[in-house]
């Protein structure tokens, strides 16, 4: 497959053969294409899935019948669909995976599991020829009540065998009762997955075949067979554990009982790391000891107990239930780890990840298991609708998610068909999984509580529209260039500006200051808080109004931007003579001392519009405009999540 750009970069090509035809994209229609694989290289036919695959609020097709085969596809621009398919593509087929045979393995137990890739799904309940990729360390399952995000955890969970235990005595290895009860009216079609593995000591990654299927009429049950029935076929040796949500089943509703016996005694190590476990998610100085509680297949958690406890057993807070779950099974994992060779650890799934903790308490529980998962060597999957938790991953794990060591899947609600075959997404941009959960634009909801930026004056705030363009952006924020409100107040000086960033600058917790290019250096070198402010651009720190003077006196006559006008640089010269500009000589232009910005200002104050209309054709060529967009947009997002606000992009 090839990509290129065409139509001065307002088409994307997508070659797959000879042959060509050409897709119209339009948005808002629905798509109805056959899914695409990404670890598929044999089918590159599926080209109509990998469009599906992409985010419905970018664009859809018209077409639904259209043949693939062979074909070269024009694809016409529609908002960010160019960026997010070349991004797309990069990471897309990027590798092959062979069975067991042909990398020479016999016997599913002995192989060494480095790590899982992913899970290709041929045919599960609704969903067809779908893939689930799995971050190095972190893997986080993301969409609305009913995309069957467990279900999906379930598959990764289910096809593997362990000898190990948690701190209670049982098996990490996940049954497919704590998955899902499959029906014996509806789930009567075979279902079949591919395994996705990286063996150690292995270059090719392995893919292995998962069916599941009904037995019959006598028997009212599934089975469940990983690679054959041939001999050296069956479940492979991998730690695993499922945390559903019966964990969090009161404690009053059971008969589960502190146990302080030797059976289920932590070592001084374990209970040491317990105590900074429950600090790190819950910071409290209440935690010294903790209780095992336990009733048999029904309840496995800690409470905290000692003289700096103020209740109970029975008593304790769901979140601390919760996170006592969580640490019985970190406890599991850690007993059988071995730092000698690469071989993975397991994975370890946990489902509603967020349920009974405070979005704080949240992000806490996600940085501790993402720095216990790369120590341990073990990889988290987890589900969540927590917009909060969301949030956090793509402010502050951007790097994490470019490298793969953290992998959002993204089950999409809105462009799934009547047959509920979701398409899974994989690190969509945060403003998709924030309209599929909320229903509503970020851009709508930070709108209504707009941003104040102050200017130094209305010449300001227009070369900054002019700049920024995009009105979904510009509808977030209310420019001020007059603080005291009053008529005759044509602006607010840089030092005023200045003293406000420097000694007032929780004032401007929710808002920002942009300085002219021209303010002195000194001046913003000594506020403290550079958030409160941005400059202007401009290569020579020029006043904008000096700077056009300059780029007019730049341009030859035959200039494109004299006859958009209709004057000619003659005129133009002229006019700026009359004001007062001293030298129409671009070095003294630029020289306060020569040609002093109160002349400039002379110059715009008596061509005021026209002036408007120049800087409007000027910003159009800057470079480094995008630059400025980007930081703009960056400081918007900064003060929107403090005030708990959805980020917005560009």
């Amino acid at each position: 497959m090839q990509t290129g750009a065409g139509e001065g970069d307002r088409t994307l090509v997508l070659s797959l053969g000879s042959s060509c035809s050409t897709i119209e994209l339009h948005p808002r229609e629905p798509l109805f294409y056959p899914p695409f694989s990404r670890h598929d290289k044999q089918e590159p036919s599926h080209l109509g899935g990998f469009l599906r695959w992409l985010p419905p609020s970018i664009f859809v097709v018209r077409d639904a019948r259209k043949s693939y085969n062979d074909k070269i596809f024009v694809i016409i621009w529609y908002e960010n669909v160019f960026r997010y398919i070349k991004r797309s593509l990069a990471g897309a087929m990027d590798y092959v995976a062979k069975s067991k045979k042909e990398l020479g393995f016999t016997d599913n137990k002995d192989i060494q599991i480095e790590s899982i890739k992913a899970i290709e799904v041929e045919q599960f309940r609704s969903f067809s020829n779908r893939v689930v990729e799995l971050g190095t360390q972190m893997t986080v399952l993301v969409g609305r009540n009913g995309s069957m995000k467990t279900s999906l955890m379930g598959l990764i969970a289910h096809p593997f065998s362990s000898e190990s235990e948690d701190a209670f005595g049982r098996k990490l290895k996940t049954t497919l009762k704590e998955v899902f009860k499959l029906s014996e009216i509806y789930d009567r079609n075979d279902y079949s997955y591919n395994l996705i593995l990286k063996a150690v000591g292995e270059d090719e990654l392995l893919k292995e075949p998962v069916k599941i299927y009904y037995v019959g009429d006598a028997t009212n049950r599934h089975r469940v067979v990983v690679s054959g029935a041939e001999k050296g076929d069956g479940n492979f040796s991998y730690n695993t554990s499922f945390l559903n949500l019966k964990r969090l089943l009161p404690l009053v509703d059971t008969r589960a009982r502190p146990d302080m016996g030797e059976e289920f005694s932590l070592t001084a190590k374990e209970r040491a790391e317990q105590k900074n476990f429950y600090e790190f998610v819950l910071p409290s100085t209440e935690y010294s000891v903790f209780a095992p509680i336990h009733q048999k297949g029904q309840k496995t958690t800690f409470a905290p107990t000692g003289e700096h406890a103020r209740y109970d057993y029975e008593s304790i807070s769901s979140g601390e239930d919760n996170l006592g779950a969580i640490f019985n099974k970190l406890i599991g994992f850690q007993r059988a780890f071995h730092k000698d060779g690469k071989a993975g650890n397991g994975i370890f799934c946990i489902d509603e990840f967020e349920s009974s903790l405070h979005p704080v308490a949240q992000i806490n529980l996600f940085r501790y298991l993402y720095d216990w998962s790369a120590k341990y060597r073990v990889q988290i999957v987890i589900t969540t609708h927590s917009l909060h938790l969301i949030q956090d991953l793509y402010l502050n794990h951007k790097n994490n998610l470019d490298s793969n060591r953290v992998a959002i899947n993204f089950v999409s609600g809105s462009s799934a068909a009547e047959d509920k075959n979701y398409p899974i997404i994989v690190n969509p941009e945060y403003q998709l999984a924030y309209q599929e959960l909320t229903l509503e634009r970020p851009e709508d909801v930070a709108g209504a509580q707009k941003i104040d930026v102050f200017c130094e004056d209305p010449i300001a705030i227009h070369y900054v529209k002019r700049l920024i363009k995009n009105a979904e952006v510009l509808k977030l924020v209310s420019f001020h260039s007059n603080l005291n409100q009053e008529a005759a107040n044509g602006g607010t000086s840089y030092t005023s500006l200045a003293n406000l960033c420097k000694n007032f600058s929780l004032l401007l917790k929710n808002s920002f200051v942009i300085f002219d290019a021209d303010v002195p250096d000194g001046m913003t070198k000594s506020i403290k808080d550079k958030d409160t402010f941005m400059l202007l651009p401009d290569a020579d720190n020029l006043a904008l109004e000096r700077r056009i003077i300059c780029f007019i006196l730049e341009l030859p006559n035959n200039h494109d931007f004299f006859s958009r006008f209709k004057r000619e640089k003659t005129a133009m010269m002229n006019d700026m003579k009359r004001a007062g500009i001293f030298s129409l000589t671009k070095a003294d232009v630029m020289d306060e001392k020569k040609v002093p910005i109160g002349q400039c200002k002379n110059w715009v104050e008596k061509h005021e519009a026209d002036f408007k209309k120049y800087v409007t054709y000027y910003c159009a060529q800057l470079e480094g405009r995008e630059d400025f967009v980007s930081s703009f947009v960056d400081r918007i997002n900064l003060i929107n999540r403090r005030k708990g606000l959805p980020l917005v992009s560009v």
